[in-house]
């Protein structure tokens, strides 16, 4: 039996070595491409799935850069804080050791404690100066609010973007009594004592008991929630909401409720920036836990409303209220009963101070030092990941060349070999 066999002609060689060399000049190609340019692949084309985890991996990179950016500068924002905080408390040391323990003022000279006086000026305005720092321009103690001047001082009274620091923050039952019989015209008798007052009216102390229970006490913003029950109003408005409605309105523009609730808006502003942490959104509303508050009040730091006394208890308005005693012609009776508590509360304020300031901020300070950190060991292990996708090794990649040159001059000298016998050769 013949045996068979396939026939390779002169033309199916050329071919095949043709192909043969296109391929290895296009691998040779392909090497020096690597190495000229350092990268793996130029066309997502070249490596659609290198390139798409690529482009990832430099997503996430760029994001975190973004992130490591606001975590420096919430960081370096916060140590301007401290340094103005640290700053107030040296200012308030030196006063406490040096001035408040030769302020003999009941038993000075007008003259003597005009010079004393000045001294507490010159504490407020450099306090004011410390209190209305900026950072980048920015106001660092105006809460959300960065662009407008947070503290100042008009007519020897200290505001906090244009409201008293000295707000009161809550009414005692008597004062909530004489509110209430103002501007709702309630009494503790019947009607007969006012005959404007519909006779089925609520008397004053129903009414006292509806809105604070048991309390002594109420805040502003559970007399403001109080006031718009429905419950409330219909009671204190005895089935005629109209003009029920109409006093309960007016008793919530008083001007002290009005000013305590904008306070509880500064309270609760925020500027959140994103360091890391999937910020997103709900409701409109930025989720506090997924970003960081980079908000700082000036109220909660230096203080604001009275204590039970009547006093301020942010610690530059007691400075004006020490201020203005000593511009007094004499200190006796009830001022100087309260120039003794001020002397008094001095202490603990710049203790709150310190407390609300420098505590509070070094806390939130250590937490940015921390993700900072994090952000950027993050940060180069994502760069690195980058170099290693997209750039080759450039020993390997030179390897690789110079195997592929050995490989295209290999095919050179086969070619040679096979095409310089033809078939006229043979024939001859």
């Amino acid at each position: 039996m013949a045996s068979s066999g396939m026939r390779i002609t002169t033309n199916a060689m050329i071919r095949n070595y043709s192909t043969n060399l296109n391929k290895a000049l296009g691998d040779l190609d392909s090497k020096r491409n690597t190495v000229s340019s350092g990268r793996n692949f130029n066309k997502i084309a070249e490596d659609p799935a290198a390139a798409m985890k690529s482009f990832k991996l430099r997503s996430n990179f760029a994001r975190t850069d973004v992130q490591r950016e606001n975590t420096k500068d919430a960081q370096e924002k916060f140590d301007a804080i401290t340094l103005n905080v640290l700053n107030c408390s040296s200012m308030t040391k030196t006063f406490l050791t040096t001035r408040l323990r030769a302020v003999n003022a009941p038993t000075s000279s007008y003259e003597t404690r005009q010079a004393y006086k000045q001294e507490v000026d010159q504490l407020i305005d450099s306090f004011l100066q410390q209190m209305n720092g900026t950072y980048n321009e920015n106001f660092i103690f105006g809460g959300a609010s960065t662009k407008d001047l947070p503290f100042e001082k008009v007519d020897g009274e200290i505001l906090y973007r244009g409201l008293p620091v000295n707000t009161q923050t809550y009414l005692t039952k008597d004062e909530l009594s004489k509110a209430l019989s103002t501007s709702l015209q309630l009494t503790d008798g019947d009607a007969t004592a006012n005959p404007t007052i519909p006779a089925s009216n609520p008397t004053l102390s129903d009414a006292l008991e509806k809105i604070m229970g048991k309390d002594d006490t109420i805040s502003y913003d559970k007399l403001a929630a109080a006031l718009d029950n429905e419950e409330v109003v219909e009671f204190l408005g005895n089935n005629n909401l109209t003009e029920g409605q109409s006093r309960v309105y007016k008793l919530k523009l008083n001007k002290d409720i009005d000013n305590q609730l904008k306070y509880n808006t500064y309270m609760n502003e925020h500027s959140y920036r994103d360091i890391g942490f999937g910020m997103k959104e709900e409701s409109g509303q930025i989720v506090s836990t997924s970003a960081f508050d980079a908000a700082v009040n000036g109220l909660q730091v230096f203080g604001h409303g009275v204590d039970e006394d009547g006093l301020p208890n942010n610690i530059v308005a007691l400075a004006q209220e020490l201020s203005n005693l000593l511009g007094l012609e004499s200190i006796e009776g009830a001022d100087l009963e309260k120039f003794g508590k001020i002397i008094d509360k001095f202490p603990q304020a710049h203790s709150d101070m310190v407390d609300n300031g420098l505590a509070a901020l070094g806390t939130k300070a250590k937490f940015l030092e921390n993700t900072h950190d994090l952000l950027t060991e993050t940060s180069q292990i994502l760069n690195e990941q980058i170099s290693n996708l997209d750039f080759c090794d450039p020993a390997e990649a030179i390897t690789n060349l110079m195997w592929s040159q050995y490989t295209y001059n290999a095919t050179l000298k086969v070619g040679n070999t096979l095409l310089s016998n033809s078939f006229i050769d043979f024939m001859s």
